[in-house]
């Protein structure tokens, strides 16, 4: 949750805001547990979160042992 506040600070050089997170859940409503974030699932175009900064583009992580999409926010 600080990473997300943290990005809410500010635009960076990205034009990105900060980001939203979205828990990765099954078809049963249940989560995604993850070790690292490469256990989590993803598509093809949503890569691996490498930072705590906000990515212009949408990535996966594990957080805390559960799965978490991070979709950015524009600033506007």
């Amino acid at each position: 949750m600080a990473v997300v506040s943290a990005g809410l600070l500010g635009c960076n050089n990205l034009e990105s805001c900060g980001s939203t997170p979205v828990d990765i859940t099954r078809t049963d409503g249940s989560l995604y547990r993850c070790v690292t974030s490469e256990d989590c699932p993803r598509t093809s175009r949503v890569s691996v979160c490498v930072t705590d900064v906000s990515s212009e583009r949408e990535c996966v992580r594990c957080d805390e042992t559960r799965c978490v999409r991070l979709i950015p926010e524009s600033c506007e």
